[in-house]
C-alpha cells in the first residue's frame, strides 16, 4: 500500500485504542460503506487488528471478520497502521 486515504487516516487516528465500529462512525462522521471499505483495506494491509465483540466487550483477536457486519467487531491500529499516518 503506497499511501492511505484521508478517511483511512481519520479512522487510524481513532484506533490508537481498541474501538467499536459505532465509535468510529460517531467520531469520523463517515458513511457506513466508506468505513466498511476502509476497514477491509486497512485489515488487508495489516494496519489494523480486528477483535470479536461480545455484549459491549472486546473478545479475542480474529484473522477474518464478517465484512457485511463490521458493527459486530472492535478494531485497533497496528504499528504499521500508526506509522502510515505520518
Amino acid at each position: 500500500m503506497t499511501g492511505i486515504t484521508d478517511s483511512q487516516r481519520r479512522i487510524l487516528q481513532i484506533l490508537i485504542f481498541t474501538e467499536s465500529y459505532d465509535h468510529i462512525r460517531e467520531e469520523t462522521g463517515l458513511s457506513y460503506g466508506e468505513i466498511r471499505d476502509d476497514l477491509i483495506a486497512l485489515s488487508h494491509h495489516n494496519m489494523i487488528e480486528v477483535y470479536e465483540g461480545h455484549g459491549g466487550k472486546v473478545g479475542q483477536k480474529v484473522r477474518h471478520f464478517d465484512n457485511d457486519h463490521p458493527e459486530f467487531f472492535y478494531y485497533r491500529a497496528t504499528k504499521s497502521g500508526m506509522n502510515a499516518m505520518y
